[in-house]
């Protein structure tokens, strides 16, 4: 049987409604943000009310019959940290990130179900440096460490799953240029991250090849994050897995709710036809709720839309 699970804002007003919606619809599992920005505010300093609040959350998730899964790096970055290089500079990454960890895991260790400890690393390596191939790559590196350093820290209590932000490379044209940086957005999004979870091997286009302490079998789940071709991407990461559980996250795509809805129907007709022959234990769907610029399968009063009809039935 393959788990539903949603996203929820852990800061909510009416987070406890969520919860109680949530599990009444026969969802399984709750992803929540551990806002490092708002937590941390100062190097060093952690804001208590902002951990105890993420806590209490996560206490009510269990309440309600929800597994609660938290992910610990959002786009939001505490600004000192961005202000020292963030995660484009090495030295800056390797001391501040796994102290933010360690303290998360310090703090959320008796109500934790799994940890997701951040998601999208190619979305979030081009929005840093979207113009710069070689730059890229390097911040890419730095993340893949990143991911190491808190794989260490995470590991061995609860499952610890990745959310990589893969999808089906096209050039989009027939030229050598065209081509060679189709092939490099494909390396980043999938080589880099899956046969490196395997050997251990960091292999980034235009760099060396080097190998990565601990890298290899850094997560207990293999999770994917695609809007689209959901079978294609689930038998993908399932052939380069090594038998890894696969998690998969989806935003439905459509200008209007209908097309949305269609778009969670398609997707699982796909995941669940892949799911005869891969280990797919989850699907969660983002956002639950409405919010502004971003349309939910529950509208902002908690009724269930027909894309959250889809979801759930």
């Amino acid at each position: 049987m393959i788990a539903r699970g949603v996203v929820l804002d852990v800061r909510a007003e009416r987070l406890l409604d969520d919860l109680a919606l949530a599990a009444s619809l026969g969802v399984q599992q709750v992803r929540l943000d551990v806002p490092w920005a708002a937590a941390q505010p100062k190097a060093g300093a952690f804001d208590g009310d902002v951990l105890e609040g993420v806590h209490a959350a996560a206490s009510a998730a269990r309440a309600a019959g929800l597994a609660p899964w938290l992910r610990l790096l959002q786009p939001a970055v505490p600004h000192w940290f961005d202000d020292e290089g963030g995660f484009a500079d090495e030295r800056n990454a390797g001391r501040w990130w796994p102290r933010w960890v360690a303290h998360s895991a310090e703090q959320f260790a008796d109500v934790v179900a799994g940890w997701v400890p951040f998601e999208a690393p190619f979305a979030m390596s081009n929005r840093l440096e979207p113009a710069d191939p070689q730059r890229h790559g390097e911040l890419m590196h730095h993340l893949v460490v990143a991911w190491r350093d808190a794989w260490r820290i995470l590991r061995g209590v609860v499952p610890v799953a990745t959310s990589l932000d893969v999808a089906v490379e096209r050039p989009d044209d027939d030229s050598p240029t065209a081509v060679a940086e189709a092939r490099r957005r494909d390396q980043l999004r999938w080589g880099l991250w899956l046969d490196g979870l395997n050997d251990g091997i960091v292999r980034i286009p235009g760099r060396y090849e080097r190998p990565l302490a601990d890298f290899a079998g850094s997560c207990d789940v293999l999770g994917i994050a695609v809007r689209t071709q959901v079978e294609t991407c689930l038998y993908r990461a399932a052939e380069q897995s090594h038998d890894r559980p696969l998690a998969l996250t989806f935003r439905p795509v459509g200008d209007t709710d209908g097309l949305r809805a269609q778009s969670i129907t398609a997707m699982w007709a796909e995941a669940r036809r892949a799911g005869e022959s891969v280990a797919l234990q989850s699907v969660t769907v983002t956002p639950f709720v409405d919010a502004p610029g971003t349309p939910g399968i529950v509208t902002v009063d908690r009724e269930l839309k027909d894309s959250g009809d889809a979801f759930v039935n």
